[in-house]
């Protein structure tokens, strides 16, 4: 069995012209002998069906095709798992590929070189590009999962196996590096009313309004985490007190403002804030423990409010 695969090749020394190039399925029958090109592809496909890692499947095929294709960097990039892998200069002359199976786009492959491809190496590599086709589909098919496993699907934030997996390291990180870094333990106000006056399915989408408020307030490179029902975790890195007491009172008032009506509910919802920072000699579960002794206390005192501890 084979699969035709479009790669369009727009190297900007030859007119562009999209070229047909059959991937091999690897499940089909033995090649024949002689059939060393046919065999090769199978071969280079089945070494690369070892890797679920995109940069190692990239890189590996990479290395293959160099004794006969010159070029002087490559960049791959594929947007269904916001991959790019990029090696050497990137600059020159190019050849770009889109992969496509079954009208799924893989991802877009280009090569750099300081003078023009020739006939020869193009051929060369569009001969070999088939054998990524099933091992770069079998590596999206892995990520895509792996990132669902550690996704709450009803916020669309990181959820606690990912906190547990994630977290962790960042606090070692932290220690290592003698860097300041602060953890939130934050729980809102009222939300079981909110559920039992309205139902769940309005207690959901505030849930959703308020991890949106967190993503909103936070850095790209903070880690948000629905730890579970209306609680939410922050890993602040590079933060000291008088930075995370900022983003916790952006956090505080951002919701204690949210406007809910559009979810149908009258009134407000309110969130309380524990406050910790990482210590030397810190692990995971006491940093942990310190910020939800914290927020604790915020919920004894009153609610709607941040405690440091």
């Amino acid at each position: 069995m084979s699969q035709t695969t479009q790669l369009v090749n727009t190297d900007k020394s030859t007119p562009q012209v999209p070229a047909q190039v059959i991937a091999l399925d690897p499940r089909s029958a033995e090649p024949t002998p002689g059939n060393r090109k046919h065999l090769r592809i199978l071969q280079l496909s089945d070494l690369l069906s070892r890797h679920l890692d995109i940069a190692q499947i990239i890189e590996a095929f990479m290395a293959e095709i160099a004794e006969g294709v010159n070029y002087c960097g490559y960049r791959f990039s594929c947007s269904d798992i916001n991959a790019t892998v990029e090696h050497g200069v990137i600059e020159g002359f190019n050849a770009n590929y889109r992969l496509k199976i079954q009208n799924r786009m893989l991802g877009e492959l280009t090569l750099f070189k300081l003078s023009s491809f020739n006939s020869r190496e193009l051929c060369e590599l569009e001969d070999l590009l088939c054998s990524l086709i099933y091992p770069i589909k079998n590596a999206l098919m892995y990520q895509i999962a792996l990132k669902s496993a550690y996704r709450d699907p009803l916020t669309g934030l990181n959820n606690r196996l990912a906190m547990e997996m994630n977290l962790p390291r960042e606090i070692d990180l932290a220690k290592r590096h003698s860097q300041a870094m602060a953890v939130l333990v934050m729980d809102l106000d009222g939300f079981k009313a909110i559920n039992d006056g309205h139902g769940h399915d309005v207690g959901d989408q505030v849930l959703r309004e308020v991890a949106d408020v967190i993503s909103q307030v936070v850095r790209n490179t903070d880690l948000v985490f629905r730890y579970g029902g209306d609680e939410f975790v922050c890993g602040l890195a590079q933060t000291d007190i008088h930075g995370a007491i900022d983003v916790s009172e952006r956090i505080r008032s951002s919701i204690d403002n949210l406007e809910l009506s559009a979810c149908g509910v009258n009134g407000q919802v309110q969130i309380s804030i524990g406050i910790t920072l990482v210590r030397h000699g810190d692990t995971f579960m006491s940093t942990f423990k310190r910020a939800d002794k914290a927020l604790y206390q915020a919920k004894l005192n009153g609610k709607n409010q941040i405690i440091i501890c």
